[in-house]
Parts: structure tokens; sequence; C-alpha cells
């Protein structure tokens, strides 16, 4: 092993991927991608050369290409571009060898790698020489490099069956995949609550099968809305989750980018006639329109990935929906925002709503009923800061639970763990109404203080049990793409503490004239 160090510290930055072996150098090194989401183009290999080491001893170095394979041609639209994002394959022979790896045709900046093809770890900084172009050593005999963090078709079979056996999941076949391979939908609900009343929330992820961050975004998703935990019990109680994981089953299992086995973009399929219509997308939107011309969707949230390093809502432009949908987008935008550190006001990103992806094909059908947008995470690091945090599947669970936190104070689905209280239906001297286009804020209407010290008391439809609640004023900001750090955000305004379980009524004072109220929330932290 110190022939090799010795020879790393002359080649100058490289990382040693330590594993505890020893050393074959008869093995010959060869490629594939034959398993579960593995994928590769052609591979070149360049002729072994040997470098002096330690003393007299010498290193084996190995240079070779391995070109992403590209996505089939979409037989429906010759004018979309093949992707070759996605690479996951498995080398073979490469103990204690030094790999001069080269992948031109994706992005590459810090890889993962693993040994077992199941437990992976991002590359370190130094490993990246040059552009699209990795310096390795490597200990045992077989490793796998993959883009992203690997999400396979057998973790999707297996935390489906795990989530069946709870007692808040059904778990459905929804149709077939145009490989036949079963597509999965579960419903996420407290089965002893009556569905009448709760609030209905549609999630999928993966359509584009390289983007396997978004599929640990959601399986976090799905593990905290199964927790034993009080908010998890209120999500639960208030409102029906319908998940579809991998409505792209073909992909995954290929390790294709962005397209099924045949070619075709899911994401884009929504306004096609239905002959032409894939069997994947066609079970979709047979569902949805099952279930929502009974009762519409609330919220349809498309979860994705993107190759910008930061995380986005693709908010639609009034122009394009209407002002009323456009706020409610921003306000899910900025309530995300408030919860997480991943997502800031400068990342958010806007578009024109088109019939051929999913939101356009349910605004055509819903209209204002029926809030869907598209969420990205990204596969790199977070705020554009490659210094800073990288992306992780620790990191994406957090940024679920900020998701989750979000949709609960949209919808007001957080019962007595987060009970939200809107100004609207309340009454209160020495205050304006107002309904300005170019305000955040709850429901239709905010309000404004004419006078310092002016009151307005807040009433809780129901009795709310003993505990300590953090309260929170929401502050209404400019309804723009960028806003101000101290607008558009949840303003703490103390702590609260309820002795038993009664009616809540709650007094706010106005710190000056101006002074804006809308939403207040309430938030239990303990236990009385």
């Amino acid at each position: 092993m110190n022939r090799i160090r010795s020879l790393l510290i002359r080649l100058g930055a490289v990382v040693w991927i330590a594993a505890g072996s020893q050393p074959d150098a008869s093995a010959q090194v060869t490629a594939s991608a034959d398993f579960d989401n593995g994928s590769m183009g052609r591979m070149r290999l360049s002729a072994e050369t040997r470098r002096p080491a330690a003393g007299r001893d010498s290193i084996g170095v190995v240079s070779l290409e391995v070109r992403s394979r590209v996505d089939p041609a979409d037989p429906y639209d010759p004018k979309a571009w093949p992707n070759s994002r996605w690479f996951h394959f498995r080398l073979q022979g490469v103990k204690e060898r030094l790999l001069l790896l080269r992948i031109p045709n994706t992005e590459l900046e810090r890889p993962f790698y693993s040994y077992d093809g199941r437990s992976y770890r991002r590359m370190d900084a130094g490993a990246l020489i040059r552009p699209q172009t990795l310096l390795v050593a490597a200990e045992r005999d077989t490793l796998y490099f993959a883009y992203f963090l690997p999400y396979t078709h057998e973790r999707h079979t297996t935390k489906a069956e795990q989530w069946s056996r709870s007692p808040y999941v059904v778990c459905r076949e929804i149709g077939r995949s145009g490989g036949g391979v079963p597509l999965t939908m579960l419903v996420v609900t407290d089965p002893e609550v009556p569905d009448v009343g709760k609030r209905r929330v549609w999630i999928h992820s993966r359509v584009h099968p390289s983007e396997a961050p978004a599929a640990w975004h959601l399986e976090a998703m799905i593990e905290e809305l199964l927790a034993d935990r009080p908010l998890s019990r209120q999500l639960r109680r208030n409102t029906v989750f319908h998940i579809v994981p991998e409505p792209n089953p073909d992909g995954v299992i290929g390790g294709y980018s962005r397209t099924t086995a045949e070619g075709i973009n899911l994401e884009t399929d929504w306004d096609r006639p239905d002959s032409l219509t894939s069997p994947e997308v066609a079970a979709l939107k047979r569902l949805l329109a099952l279930l929502a011309d009974e009762q519409p969707m609330d919220v349809v949230l498309n979860l994705h990935s993107q190759r910008a390093p930061f995380v986005t809502y693709w908010i639609h432009t009034p122009e394009s929906s209407s002002q009323q949908m456009y706020r409610r987008k921003m306000l899910l935008s900025a309530l995300t925002i408030g919860h997480t550190p991943y997502y800031r006001p400068i990342d958010q990103r806007f578009s024109t709503l088109d019939p051929k992806y999913a939101e356009g094909w349910l605004w055509k059908r819903y209209g204002e009923r029926t809030l869907a947008v598209t969420f990205e995470t990204t596969y790199s690091y977070y705020n554009a800061d490659p210094q800073g945090e990288w992306v992780s599947a620790e990191n994406l669970a957090e940024l679920a639970h900020s998701s989750l936190l979000a949709l609960s104070d949209l919808l007001d689905l957080g019962g007595e763990e987060r009970l939200l209280l809107d100004c609207e239906a309340e009454a209160g001297r020495g205050w304006e109404t107002r309904s300005d286009d170019d305000r955040l804020y709850f429901g239709d209407s905010f309000r404004i203080a004419r006078r310092k010290g002016a009151a307005f008391t807040y009433s809780a439809p129901a009795t709310l049990p003993a505990g300590r609640y953090e309260v929170y004023k929401w502050v209404p900001g400019a309804l723009a793409a960028r806003f101000s750090e101290g607008e558009n955000r949840w303003k703490p305004l103390g702590v609260t503490i309820r002795k038993r379980r009664g009616p809540l009524r709650f007094r706010y004072r106005a710190a000056a004239a101006g002074d804006p109220l809308d939403a207040v929330l309430l938030v239990r932290i303990a236990d009385e």
C-alpha cells in the first residue's frame, strides 16, 4: 500500500478509496452495467502502463473513457434532444490500480462510488483533476460509479412492500408499464377518520429515471407520514395522500436518463391523443380523473431533480393560469423557504403553464380547484455554493420534513399540533381590510392597523389540549420573484402556555400604525 501512496503524492490531487483488501495485479479491467438501474455506453480502455512508486516498486495506471448511454429517440417527438446524464456502471479488475477515468458526455463533479453495489458514498472533491476526469485508486477488485446515489427498482419494491404493512397504507396496482412492470400507488391516511372533509394531496416522483434525489426526497416524506409522531398523526387524520413513487419503472430498471425504454419522455406526454399516450401516463391520467372528478385534488406535487445547484418550484405565471393560482403557488414556495435553509427567495423559478405537462392537463380540467406544481431538488450542492453542503439522503430527508410543514401550513393540516387561524373570520376595531394584488397572504384578505395598539382577537374553532405553544404571525410581503428577508414568512411572537384543554382566544396588539396582520400559527412544542 505504501508504494501506491508514494506514487499518489508524486501525481498530486487524487482520491484513495479505501476498503482494505489484498492486491491482485493479474486481473483484467472490464466494465459492465448489467444490473438494476445500471447504465453505460461505450468504453475505451488504454493499455496499462507502469509508474514507479516507492523504492523499486511500481503501480499499474489504467486510462479509460466511459461514455454515458444516450436515451433512445422519442418515437413521437423527433425534435426531442436525447439525454445522457445518468451513468451507473461497474468496473472489475481494478484492485490496486490507478484509474484515470474520463466520462465526457455528462456533467461530472463528485459522483458516488461503491464496492458492493449497495453502500454508496460521494467522492471527495480532489478526485476531479480536470473537467469530466477522475483520478482514483481502488483497493478492491470491483468498483461501482454512479452519477448520484442510486435509487433502484429493487429498493422501490422493497419499500413499497414495507409501507403496505402499515395500517395507514393501502397499496394498489394502477396499471402496467410498457414493459409490463406494475405501477404502484400508495394511499396514505388514517382509516379510523372518515374521508369526508379531508384534504386530498397527490404526489408522484421519478418520471425521469435519472432523478434519484427526487426518489430519496419522496421516500423520506412517506416515512414521516407513517411515523408515530404528533404531526404525522394529524396529517393522516386530515388528509388523504395518493402517492405514485415510481411511474417509470422501465426507465429506472434500464438506467435511462429522462425516458422510458421506448424513448418516451413521460413528463411531456399529457396532451397527446389516447392512441399515442404511453401506458404509464395513461394510467396516471385515468386514475387522477377517477379520483378528482369525485373530489378534485387540493395539491398535486410533481417531484423532480435538476442540474442547477439549487432547489426550486417551477411557479406558473399568472398570465398562463390566474392571479389567484399564482398567489397560492407563491405562498407554498414562501412557506417552504421559511422551513428550510436549502431554498432561498432568489432561487424561485417561473414558467408558462403548458398542456403537455401534468400541471397543464390538471389546470385545463380542474382550474383553480387544484394547485399543481413541480418541485426540483438538485444533484450537487445547495444554494449555488460548492463549498457548502452537498446533497445527500440525509439532508433530502430534512428537505422532505420542510415540504410537509409547508403543505401543512398551506392547507391547515396540522390540527392541534400546527393550528392556523386566519383573521378573515374575526372582527377587530382599528383595522382596515386589504386584498392587494401585490401582497402575499393567506385567504382572500389581510388587515392593516390604523393605529398603534389596535387589538385583534383570534378564536380557535375547537378546544386545544394543554401544553406550550409557539405563536407566529404571517408577514404579508411583496408578491414578487424575490422578496425581502423579513417578509412572506412566519414571525415569532412568543410562547403561550395552556394549563388545561379548552377553547382558545388569542389577542394581538399592533406594534404601530400600518402593522400588517394576516394568519397566526400556534405550534405545540410540549405537553403541560
